[in-house]
């Protein structure tokens, strides 16, 4: 795993238990660094609907799901 993506975990872990406030003043704090760096949000794309009337096989993603954990422990594993 690169650097920067053991920081955003790092990150990520350190904001468990703190309040509603903090997360937002956190959250408004990123927004400015964001901002002083000309950084556009990712677009968000809405799916609603797309799949309607598709049959789903939820047992492809809990495969992938098992594969993608297994990948990231045996990574954080050598580290």
């Amino acid at each position: 795993m690169n650097a920067a993506a053991m920081t955003r975990h790092d990150i990520y872990n350190k904001l468990d238990g703190l309040s509603e406030k903090d997360l937002a003043f956190i959250a408004d704090f990123v927004d400015f660094i964001r901002h002083q760096q000309n950084i556009k949000p990712k677009k968000i794309l809405k799916l609603q609907g797309i799949l309607k009337n598709h049959a789903i096989d939820f047992s492809d993603l809990k495969s992938f799901k098992t594969q993608t954990w297994q990948h990231v422990e045996e990574e954080l594993g050598d580290a």
